[in-house]
């Protein structure tokens, strides 16, 4: 099937908190969500070689697709797995370890010294698709500050392409937003993976 849908994060299932994980602030950190979308104006060389999050350790492994503060796209490395068995697709990881958020003040003595968890990355997908978004079909307007590109968009339709979804993508219209295929989600679903939220998109022949 080509059903296509819209990745976010279960922001209900934590009784911790709001978030499941804190991003530990680093040079640049506060431009990461850029870096990792915006792959034509910034190149690898500006991503970091590991993220750290402070996290409650007791709670985070039982969730896949962790909500963070920064919403950024962290997976665990089975989640990651699952992607990659449905369909290859081009992307660059980052390792993200989660710290025991009840011994951060050791941080200034080494991270070494405290609990954590390293089998979560990030990822930032290597292509942004052009053409998958169909103008006929779509309810959107353009926008008044950025000429020739779309600004709100009420209803997105998708037009399959020849070759079929990729498991994971980004499109050129909203880059923010990840979808995934149908096959993509059935898998992830039938592995139990946690933290997911699926919104189905409209998809025209």
């Amino acid at each position: 099937m080509d059903n296509v849908y819209k990745l976010s994060h279960d922001n209900d299932h934590s009784g911790d908190s709001e978030i499941d994980a804190k991003v530990i602030e680093f040079e640049g950190s506060s431009k990461l969500p850029y870096y990792l979308i915006d792959v034509k104006t910034y190149s690898l060389n500006v991503l970091p070689s590991r993220i750290y999050c402070q996290a409650n350790l007791s709670l985070i492994p039982d969730y896949d697709y962790p909500l963070t503060d920064m919403e950024i796209p962290i997976m665990s490395l089975k989640m990651l797995e699952i992607l990659e068995s449905v369909n290859p697709f081009d992307y660059y990881r980052i390792p993200v370890i989660m710290l025991d958020d009840t011994c951060l003040d050791l941080i200034p003595e080494g991270i070494d010294r405290i609990l954590q968890i390293d089998s979560y990355f990030t990822i930032r997908l290597n292509e942004i698709n052009d053409g998958f978004f169909d103008y006929e079909k779509s309810d959107f307007k353009m926008s008044r500050r950025l000429e020739g590109q779309i600004g709100r968009i009420k209803q997105i339709v998708l037009k399959r392409p020849d070759h079929g979804f990729p498991p994971l993508f980004r499109i050129s219209e909203t880059p923010s937003t990840l979808f995934i295929s149908f096959e993509a989600k059935e898998a992830l679903e039938a592995a139990n993976i946690k933290g997911c939220v699926f919104e189905e998109v409209e998809v025209s022949e």
